[in-house]
């Protein structure tokens, strides 16, 4: 798995995603970003969405076809609900598509 593989999954599936989950931002950030990642790590995605689609059932739908489709382990967050100091550290890194 690479970081170029991945922004490139999520670019290519960001209308299927806003169509589906209500997806206005989606993002790549950690070791893929920084280039650390390690055969364990997970992938770090963080994504807003429209507040009419915000359900823990379409977050984690969301989450579970991005995990079958990585086969790796997704750590989701919506960017606006993250702490003020995990924001400011992945906005530093954060790749949007």
């Amino acid at each position: 798995m690479t970081k170029a593989f991945i922004l490139d999954f999520l670019s290519q599936h960001k209308n299927e995603f806003f169509q589906k989950y209500g997806v206005t931002k989606i993002g790549l950030f950690g070791s893929y970003v920084r280039g650390d990642f390690k055969e364990e790590s997970d992938i770090d995605i963080a994504i807003e969405m429209l507040n009419e689609k915000k359900s823990l059932s379409t977050f984690f739908a969301l989450k579970r076809e991005l995990e079958d489709a990585f086969k790796l382990k997704v750590d989701l967050g919506i960017e606006s609900t993250l702490k003020p100091i995990a924001k400011k550290k992945i906005l530093k890194e954060i790749i949007y598509v």
